[in-house]
């Protein structure tokens, strides 16, 4: 068998993190933007991999403000994650580790696990508040297969709650999850 030349194999280490990337996997799944999503995520592909096609390194800087520019353009989105950050960085640790040849390195970083779409949720204005009211009542009606997380509060944490304030904090599984005074309710 032939082994894959650095080219390639940086494409499919850039369609990898991608996969992976909540922010666009949200987008592709719901179809954000004029359609075309599936093409659109594998256009971004070419597009990065072409942006390093002249085997220099790139400033992740650079490659963090194409993906930001890219999902607003094509999936009408914004990621307020960091995660464009992070996606950046990860793909230009990637090249310089492939264009070294130190590929065991590279595909141990690819080892990580792809976020669940399961635990994301869409955050709502208030003009949205009567759709969303319906869609909690349908999910309550069917039963979850989940085992439900677990949260325990320090008494700042509670006192924050009962003054109206939101509270993020870590469940028993180590999700983050957010609270609020209508949660405990």
């Amino acid at each position: 068998a032939r082994e894959m030349s650095a080219n390639s194999y940086f494409e499919d280490a850039v369609r990898a993190v991608l996969l992976r990337w909540t922010a666009l996997n949200l987008a592709v799944s719901n179809n954000w933007g004029e359609g075309d999503s599936a093409m659109k995520r594998e256009s971004l592909v070419q597009q990065i991999v072409g942006g390093f096609a002249q085997g220099k390194s790139v400033d992740p800087s650079e490659v963090e403000a194409f993906l930001d520019e890219y999902l607003v353009s094509q999936f009408a989105t914004e990621a307020d994650d960091d995660s464009p950050y992070e996606v950046s960085h990860l793909v230009c640790k990637l090249f310089d580790l492939i264009r070294a040849g130190q590929l065991d390195e590279a595909q141990s970083l690819l080892k990580a696990p792809a976020a669940s779409l399961d635990a994301c949720v869409q955050e709502s204005s208030d003009d949205e508040v009567d759709s969303d009211e319906n869609s909690e009542m349908q999910e309550e009606d069917v039963p979850s297969q989940r085992e439900p997380d677990t949260v325990s509060l320090t008494a700042e944490q509670q006192a924050d709650l009962d003054d109206g304030w939101g509270v993020v904090v870590r469940t028993n599984k180590g999700r983050r999850k957010e609270l609020s005074a209508m949660d405990q309710s």
